[in-house]
């Protein structure tokens, strides 16, 4: 049962359904561009168009690639539990 396609369904519809939740409190949090405009407001360098823009974005997306992956994780181990 831990490799079953139901298993798999049920912890990625989990984690998009929190993250879904998730981006709309932040997008009305930080309206309308998101975290980005708050963030430029507050720095010394450019973010738009810029290296530190860029690098801004790479470690943005990255942090939030393992939250998304340590999420589905927690969901996989809440459906093996709650299935088995």
């Amino acid at each position: 049962m831990n490799n079953s396609i139901k298993l798999h369904g049920l912890s990625l519809g989990t984690t998009m359904g929190v993250l879904y939740i998730a981006c709309a409190i932040f997008d009305a949090l930080f309206p309308p561009y998101g975290f980005l405009v708050k963030l430029e407001s507050a720095t010394p360098w450019p973010i738009y168009g810029s290296l530190s823009g860029f690098l801004t974005g790479l470690i943005m997306f990255a942090v939030s690639g393992f939250l998304i992956g340590a999420l589905y994780a927690v969901n996989w181990r809440f459906w093996t539990k709650r299935l088995s």
